[in-house]
Formats: structure tokens, C-alpha cells, sequence
């Protein structure tokens, strides 16, 4: 055999095999649509069905983890809203009992060392400065809460002011939180708190102030007969 003839038929066979190869590829690639062709009717309705039915199971359970994620998000904004709103109420409870430190515009009150000022007047003038719409009080700085009481006490060197029992020494100052002028007018109407201490010759002087620091109460306080409530089992 010649050369010429084995090349010839070298080269035949090459295409022979390749042409089987490329065959081969195209069957492989045609074969999922010839068998979703060759399948019978009633078989591609049953996976339609299937597959229908796994679709809507999958909707239905992205919705409910949406659901649930948008139910966490909800319950996390509340709590977080409920514990500012405690907060605050919290907060407020505590300046109106004097257990927070306050700031804040108001009048200051100041009695001289001379002056002959009894605890009387100045339950007087607590009283009117709470009706004329002080916030807050303090009187010789101890602050008031609804607690509070002014008296006196006996000792070796006289009579002398005590605040929740502790005792205040003169010159007296008199802090009050509030609008500063309604806080001077209520002290200045005729025949109030001001006329009775220039009839008693006693003449304490009065400041409207732009900004007050009053602190909180020293100690809480005492509840002998009080209690949490417990509800009967």
C-alpha cells in the first residue's frame, strides 16, 4: 500500500471519528428535551402539578418568615418605645418627688442674718410660691418635696429653723424654679407675703434669676405603715 493511500485513509477515519463525537454532543444536548417530549401527557401534568405546588409552598413560607421578621421589628420599635415612655414618666416622678436635681429659671429670696424670720413665715412663703407656680423649692438648701416639713428646734444657743430636721442658719436663702416674674408678682400683691414682712420689719430681698440649681433631696423618705401591694394568689 502506498503512502499516498495511508494518508488517505488516515485522514477518512479522523473525520469518521470526529463526526461520531460531534453526533454524540448533540444527542447529549438534545436528550432532557427529547425526553420531556417523549413523556405523555398525563406524566408532564403530574410535574407541572408538582412543581406548582413547590412553588406556592415556598411563597407561602417567605411570607411567613417576612411576616415574622416584620412582627420582630414591630415588638423591638415597642419595647423601645414603651421603655423611653418609662423613662420619661420615671424621670418626671423624680424631679416632682426631689429625688433629681433640677435647673432651671426662677426667684431667689434672701434673708438677712438680722433678720427675725420664724419658720411660720416661711411655711407662708412656701405656700405662696407654690400657689403662684413654683416647680420647685428649696429653702436653705434643702430641697422640698410633698414630704417635707418646716419647723423648729431648741438648742443652747436659741431657737433655730429646721428643714426635714435639719437645722438652717440665717442669712437664709429661699430658691424657687419657676416663671420668675408670676413668682414676684404673687409675692408682691397687696397685703401678701412682702406687705406682712415689711409690717413685721423684716425685709428680705427678692431676684429674678435667669438659671437655678436646686439639688435633690438629701434622703428619702420614711414609710412606716406603707408597703408594696401583692395581689391574693
Amino acid at each position: 500500500m502506498s503512502a499516498s493511500l495511508k494518508n488517505m485513509l488516515a485522514f477518512f477515519l479522523a473525520l469518521a471519528v470526529l463526526g461520531v463525537s460531534f453526533s454524540v454532543q448533540f444527542k447529549a444536548r438534545q436528550s432532557p428535551e427529547r425526553e420531556l417530549y417523549q413523556q405523555r401527557q398525563e406524566n408532564l401534568i403530574v410535574m407541572v402539578k408538582n412543581l406548582t405546588e413547590k412553588r406556592q409552598r415556598l411563597g407561602l413560607e417567605m411570607s411567613d418568615l417576612s411576616s415574622q421578621l416584620y412582627d420582630r421589628r414591630n415588638a423591638l420599635e415597642d419595647e423601645t418605645l414603651t421603655i423611653r415612655s418609662l423613662e420619661q414618666q420615671l424621670a418626671r416622678l423624680e424631679i416632682a418627688n426631689g429625688a433629681r436635681p433640677v435647673t432651671g429659671q426662677g426667684l431667689e429670696i434672701q434673708f438677712q442674718a438680722t433678720s427675725a424670720v420664724s419658720y411660720a413665715d416661711l411655711i407662708i412663703l412656701v405656700n405662696e410660691l407654690y400657689s403662684a407656680g413654683a416647680e420647685a423649692i428649696a429653702v436653705g438648701n434643702y430641697r422640698l418635696n410633698g414630704n417635707s416639713y418646716i419647723f423648729y428646734s431648741d438648742t443652747p444657743d436659741g431657737r433655730v429653723i429646721t428643714v426635714n430636721n435639719n437645722p438652717v442658719a440665717l442669712p437664709l436663702q429661699v430658691l424657687a424654679i419657676g416663671d420668675a416674674s408670676n413668682l414676684e408678682k404673687g409675692l408682691t400683691l397687696p397685703g401678701g407675703f412682702m406687705d406682712m414682712m415689711m409690717y413685721n420689719r423684716i425685709f428680705p430681698t427678692l431676684r429674678q434669676k435667669e438659671s437655678l440649681d436646686l439639688p435633690a433631696v438629701q434622703s428619702p423618705p420614711l414609710y412606716y405603715y406603707l408597703s408594696a401591694y401583692q395581689p391574693p394568689s
